[in-house]
């Protein structure tokens, strides 16, 4: 019999025993794929095993699939059998997978403690991020970002603390804690709109924030309100007669081209964002936004620049480096992405934002991208000497 397979020899005998046996009991593939995981996982180290779950799973997995393969194969007849790069087979289907993992869960008590294991994890997070957004929703907009990012970060010890976190999932090691902080702040990144809208949030005073006159200060307050609403085309109106009653008023043409950009409105979005920055060259809100603008309309030279200007204006603002790594991904310049996702990285970690996971996202999704491209060697080499390490294969 000839046999193409990869990362399976580890299993050697024990996999030639199990298939020897579900060929003299003529098991069904889901039975075998079911046995082989189960024994798999009960062979390995229950402190490893816990430690990297999902990656030992894929491995015993894989051998399930080649030893359901092999166990239809008449012993008496040559034949080759062929297992797909990611260890999966065209000859098991999805339905197989799920009557196994079903077999799994009823009859392998190993994956059954995982599960449960599992499932308190994420209630217990769930339970700390709930904590944690309602702390954050209560971090006025008009601080400074490091006074932003340290009420976060309290906010988040308060969450873990509140929820029980420590001592219902026994964290009683560094490593722990640092899990359940970085899968708190990941999944506030995700779900919780009130970090959103007070991590960027402009709110502090500038020259030309607000109006002197009191007329277009109350049509840029009606804007404010049809914003929220999401009628942004009514906003869009008072914000223009806020801007045609004092052309020096930022914040509104900021909005205006906010609105002007949530109607797909991208040229007239970018006009006033030029306004904008025409009036205050420094102010961090348009130089963003009109990045953002450029992307929609697949400018990405554009982009690009106006990315660059606000990294150049605020160095050690990470959101620049991320846009602009944003930017470089869609414009297929990986190596640049990767760089550039990394400077922000860096940054994220230095002011404690919790975006730093959303950095780290974007560094597991560019592993995929260097990897579909044959670049997995140029992707390791920036990650080697910029001194990140992350959990991929």
């Amino acid at each position: 019999m000839k046999t193409v397979f990869t990362k399976i020899i580890l299993f050697g005998t024990f996999l030639i025993v199990c298939v020897a046996q579900a060929q003299d009991k003529k098991q069904k593939k889901e039975e075998i794929i079911a046995t082989i995981i189960c024994e798999c996982l009960e062979n390995e180290n229950p402190k490893k095993l816990s430690k990297n779950f999902d990656e030992k799973f894929n491995d015993c997995y894989t051998a399930s699939v080649l030893g359901a393969l092999i166990s239809g194969v008449p012993t008496d007849k040559d034949s080759t059998i062929t297992i797909n790069s990611d260890g999966t087979s065209d000859k098991v289907t999805e339905k197989d997978k799920k009557k196994a993992m079903m077999l799994l869960e009823k009859n392998c008590e190993t994956y059954r403690n995982h599960i449960a294991s599992d499932q308190q994890y994420l209630e217990v997070l769930d339970k700390t991020v709930s904590i944690s957004c309602d702390c954050i929703s209560d971090i006025p907009t008009s601080i400074s970002k490091e006074e932003k990012n340290n009420f976060i970060s309290e906010c988040v010890s308060q969450g873990i603390a509140e929820s029980d976190a420590i001592s219902s999932l026994k964290l009683d090691t560094v490593e722990a804690m640092k899990g359940i902080i970085s899968d708190t702040k990941s999944k506030l990144v995700d779900d919780c709109e009130a970090l959103k809208r007070v991590v960027f949030s402009n709110d502090e005073d500038k020259l030309y924030a607000y109006s002197s006159d009191k007329k277009a200060t109350e049509f840029y307050n009606k804007g404010v309100v049809e914003s929220e609403k999401g009628n942004y085309k009514k906003a869009s109106k008072f914000y223009k007669k806020a801007e045609e009653l004092d052309d020096k008023f930022a914040y509104a043409w900021d909005n205006l081209g906010k609105a002007y950009r949530e109607l797909h409105d991208y040229d007239n979005a970018i006009h006033a964002y030029k306004k904008s920055i025409a009036i205050d060259s420094l102010n961090p809100t348009p130089l963003m936004n009109i990045a953002v603008a450029y992307n929609y309309k697949n400018d990405f030279e554009s982009a690009e620049y106006w990315y660059n200007k606000l990294i150049d204006a605020y160095p050690k603002d990470p959101e620049g480096y991320y846009g602009l790594s944003l930017t470089y991904m869609r414009n297929n310049k990986l190596e640049e992405s990767l760089n550039s996702v990394i400077d922000a990285y860096f940054l994220y970690k230095e002011s404690k934002s919790p975006y730093s996971a959303d950095a780290e996202k974007v560094m597991q999704y560019l592993f995929s991208l260097f990897k579909e491209q044959d670049k997995v060697d140029s992707f390791k080499k920036i990650c080697e000497d910029r001194d990140i390490e992350l959990n991929i294969d």
